[in-house]
């Protein structure tokens, strides 16, 4: 069975019918959910921290609706490192005495592999978007880790390669998939804390650090490759990650340092902002516009923004404040009272920032009669997930949107990216959602997408004929 594949199994059933009479209907009686030819094989790319401390094991929950049956890397030695881990994961989840798990050096080679049906996107965050777009292109339905992309304009062509190719793409936003978050957003947008007219969102700000001097390439790692659409840069281990496979949990040191990602503000801040977004029902906008002020890392090789303080302005007069010294969480704020949610004492990743002395709550209340008393019959519902690898799973199997789809990652990455031009150009910027632009010519420059030689999302829609407007 480990070996059979949607579409390898109905291959095999023709070729069989000559020798043995088999009825053109199987039931599903007799082949269960977990059937070869209802199977969704899934591709990996990229075996770091997020992608075997979540990914992986996400997936391995749900071996009755799919496998994992590809994965890719870069690095040689984290490649060698999953396929083991993950044949000997399924060997003991399946009862089977043996699992083939497929490797690949390069995304390219997986996605002309007919027998993959979907890719999950587990790479730095400068190649999200033109890694996506590819899997786009090639037919696969995607799972793509927040931030949605780098630039506005890599998530606007991204979002409609997606929808041109009508393929299901679900952003591992998975705050969507926990029920505080839904139910707090569900009350806000019922009005049981009134008029919203302040939004407060923490996370913790990086630190300084990382190794400056400059290394060998370690022999197992595609440097070129993983430098993708970024301008050349020597490499030392702190740019890219831990070569100690026994530290593959560790946080890396592109995490913090631009322009492999823009630091907590896109790092935390997708998750947030995209609940912002959810409560307020701004999904397919955004903010007017954003002022504030941050520091910078300055010592050592990290130098993505440190401490930050920014206010967003959204239409009706609600303003949104995002800074490192609020707790962990969105806090919507009514003329009737307060909502606060969090991941509580859940900690996703060892990453995850805390504030020293303090407890939070999941779901929190300025009055805990707030969060009582069901909605009514006619109350704003919200989609529901109770498992983001299953709800993205239910998507492929139906063809309906994902609770957190192509757009609505956009429109929230957006949001992120606009703060992070804000800091950049150290210039307050209004934000017309309609166009995505700004009235800045400086913070205008921060939209456009990044390329270096192949690597170049506008060279992968040109060889595919495809024409998007940015």
């Amino acid at each position: 069975m480990t070996k059979n594949t949607r579409r390898g199994f109905m291959k095999q059933a023709g070729g069989l019918a000559g020798a043995i009479a088999m009825p053109s209907i199987i039931p599903a009686r007799v082949l269960g959910q977990s059937a070869p030819s209802k199977l969704i094989n899934i591709g990996i790319v990229g075996c770091g921290r997020i992608s075997t401390s979540m990914e992986m094991p996400g997936v391995l929950k749900w071996s009755d609706m799919a496998r994992i049956t590809a994965i890719c890397d870069l690095d040689s030695k984290r490649l060698a490192f999953s396929k083991n881990r993950l044949e000997s994961d399924y060997k003991k989840k399946l009862n089977a005495a043996s699992y083939e798990v497929k490797t690949f050096a390069r995304y390219k080679d997986m996605l002309r592999d007919g027998n993959v049906d979907a890719v999950m996107v587990c790479v730095p965050d400068h190649w999200h978007a033109l890694c996506a777009v590819d899997c786009a292109i090639a037919g696969k339905d995607i799972w793509l880790q927040k931030p949605f992309s780098q630039t506005i304009h890599e998530g606007r062509i991204l979002s409609e390669v997606v929808r041109q190719k009508g393929v299901i793409l679900q952003v591992g936003s998975q705050q969507r998939s926990s029920q505080q978050f839904r139910t707090g957003c569900e009350l806000v947008r019922n009005g049981r804390v009134g008029r919203i007219k302040r939004v407060e969102v923490g996370f913790g700000k990086d630190s300084n650090g990382g190794r400056k001097e400059e290394m060998p390439v370690p022999p197992n790692l595609d440097y070129e490759t993983w430098l993708g659409p970024t301008p050349p840069a020597y490499y030392t281990e702190d740019r890219v990650h831990d070569q100690d496979t026994a530290k593959i949990g560790s946080r890396p040191g592109w995490i913090q340092m631009e322009p492999y990602g823009w630091g907590m503000i896109t790092n935390w801040g997708a998750h947030h902002m995209d609940i912002v977004q959810w409560g307020l029902g701004t999904e397919d906008r955004g903010p007017l516009e954003v002022s504030g002020v941050c520091g910078w890392l300055n010592e050592g090789l990290w130098n993505a923004h440190a401490e930050f303080d920014l206010l967003y302005k959204y239409e009706g007069g609600i303003d949104v404040s995002v800074c490192y010294k609020y707790p962990n969480g969105v806090r919507f704020i009514g003329d009737d009272g307060w909502i606060f949610v969090s991941r509580g004492s859940a900690r996703v990743t060892a990453s995850d920032p805390t504030m020293p002395g303090t407890t939070l709550k999941a779901l929190d209340a300025s009055d805990p009669k707030l969060l009582e008393g069901a909605l009514g019959p006619d109350a704003v519902r919200l989609q529901v997930s109770n498992d983001h690898v299953q709800d993205w799973l239910l998507a492929i199997r139906s063809r309906a949107s994902a609770v957190t789809n192509a757009e609505i990652g956009h429109r929230s990455t957006s949001v992120c990216s606009l703060g992070h031009m804000c800091m950049k150009t150290g210039k307050s910027l209004k934000w017309d959602y309609r166009t995505e632009k700004t009235d800045n010519a400086e913070a205008n420059k921060l939209l456009l997408c990044m390329e270096r030689g192949e690597f170049s999302i506008a060279k992968s829609l040109k060889a595919a004929g495809i024409k998007v407007k940015v």
